[in-house]
């Protein structure tokens, strides 16, 4: 990996994504459907969080009903402020700030338009592969 590697060349494109309004029975369901740990949250045209089967572990273990039956929404759980990034921006840049602040995934985002995202799994397969290649 160069370092002048963008965001965009290792994203995970397109990811599903979830209104935060929503029951979050709803995310539990479309996270498990689809086999990710991330989703990104929108608030009408805005990105403003990650849910994340982590979160939702924790509040299951704590008691939280996530059951259909249930009133809890996307909100009451995601992390709120999301990490957003430009396509272009550095690989490398992100992986600093996403360290520093203790970010677990970056929404890559141009003109309000969600293109990919980019989780700490990512970057340690990635990480794993360039040690790997010596």
């Amino acid at each position: 990996m160069l370092p002048s590697t963008t965001i965009e060349a290792v994203m995970t494109p397109y990811p599903y994504s979830v209104e935060i309004d929503a029951h979050l029975s709803t995310a539990k369901a479309m996270l498990a459907q689809f086999k990710v740990h991330h989703m990104p949250v929108r608030d009408g045209d805005k990105w403003v969080g990650v849910v994340t089967t982590q979160r939702l572990d924790m509040a299951e273990a704590l008691g939280v009903d996530l059951s259909v039956s249930s009133n809890v929404r996307v909100r009451d759980l995601c992390r709120h402020k999301a990490y957003i990034v430009g396509p272009g921006e550095s690989l490398v840049q992100v992986l600093r700030r996403m360290a520093a602040e203790s970010h677990d995934s970056a929404l890559v985002v141009k003109d309000g338009k969600l293109l990919g995202i980019f989780t700490a799994t990512d970057a340690l397969k990635r990480y794993a592969d360039a040690v790997a290649r010596g």
